[in-house]
């Protein structure tokens, strides 16, 4: 039996290659469970996948947290918003076919889209940033990344 979250993040791949809209917001197929040397921004990276029992008495069931990390070849926001909304729409409440389990439920939980290294800063400090160190950050090189973590309900076929 295949491990419930890797089932999950499987369809979920296959499901976001196979959305035009979203190849074309990358300029190619860049989604990737790992990704290649040489490999530009944009792009999108699964990276985390966090499987807990969630099972009652009398059924077996899993919960599992799959992360996406979303690469922008841009320092403005633009870019990786259109790309989370492709992915949100592609995947939030899928009715996904899976290889060895059926899937309950599938929703979007989390989004973040930041500069690298305001990702780094605690909340706290985020909010003493000045006007001024926000005009240095939009001249640098930095580009915005995202998170996008989906729950997954499962249980084995």
């Amino acid at each position: 039996m295949m491990q419930p979250g890797l089932d999950v993040q499987q369809a979920m791949l296959a499901t976001l290659a196979s959305r035009s809209s979203l190849i074309a917001l990358l300029g190619g197929a860049y989604i990737f469970d790992e990704i290649p040397h040489g490999i530009t921004a944009p792009n999108v990276v699964f990276t985390t996948i966090e499987t807990r029992d969630w099972s009652v008495a009398d059924q077996k069931a899993h919960e599992s947290f799959i992360t996406l990390e979303i690469k922008s070849k841009s320092r403005s926001r633009i870019q990786v918003q259109n790309i989370i909304q492709e992915i949100e729409l592609a995947l939030d409440g899928a009715a996904l076919i899976l290889a060895a389990n059926n899937l309950i439920n599938l929703r979007c939980v989390f989004i973040s889209a930041a500069l690298p290294k305001l990702r780094q800063l605690a909340s706290a400090e985020r909010s003493k940033l000045s006007s001024a160190s926000a005009s240095a950050r939009e001249k640098s090189n930095q580009l915005f990344t995202a998170t996008m973590s989906f729950r997954a309900a499962t249980e084995p076929k």
